[in-house]
């Protein structure tokens, strides 16, 4: 299964490189960042399940630490690259916005639901301080993976990551 990362790995390092394909087709790199998304899922479900030992997608899904020099930051970089692949395209949805709303509602609707509380003020400004709080919390966070993302996604940075990426998976693939 150690193919199965190579792989993404591959994949994912020359995705990680569209910035250096905008000046040839700005649809090309389009469609480099929309797969990328996909990539970048798939190389987090298989870091998380060879991070947790979750054995999921099968047992030795990393190299062995002693398979090349810098074989045991292997996890490292899946987990730099798939970051980078899914924040590039998702970096301007507002999640804190969309995330509180969807809390605001499901809290007004458990108070209606569970208590019974019919009164439109009540239920109003449990929806609003429900809303403002986590919207606070989680503008926070929000303003910390965009900084991450930008970082990630600045065209040289890209390009660095996606090289080593390739790198990576070369050589796990010739383990």
């Amino acid at each position: 299964m150690v193919a199965l990362t190579a792989i993404l790995l591959i994949l994912g390092g020359v995705f990680a490189a569209a910035p250096l394909f905008k000046r040839a087709s700005k649809g090309l790199e389009r469609v480099m960042v929309a797969l990328g998304l996909l990539i970048g899922i798939a190389i987090f479900v298989v870091a998380i399940d060879a991070a947790l030992n979750l054995n999921y997608l099968g047992t030795n899904l990393l190299p062995a630490s002693t398979a090349f020099p810098y074989a045991s930051y292997t996890l490292v970089v899946m987990a730099v690259l798939g970051l980078l692949l899914f924040s590039r395209p998702l970096r301007n949805v507002r999640w804190a916005s969309l995330i509180a709303l969807g809390v605001g509602i499901l809290a007004a609707a458990g108070i209606h639901s569970f208590l019974g509380v019919s009164s439109n003020i009540v239920l109003g400004v449990v929806f609003l301080i429900v809303l403002l709080i986590v919207y606070t919390l989680l503008r926070f966070v929000e303003d910390i993976l965009e900084f991450i993302g930008t970082v990630l996604a600045f065209a040289p940075i890209a390009v660095i990551i996606g090289l080593v990426s390739i790198y990576f998976g070369i050589m796990t693939y010739g383990v």
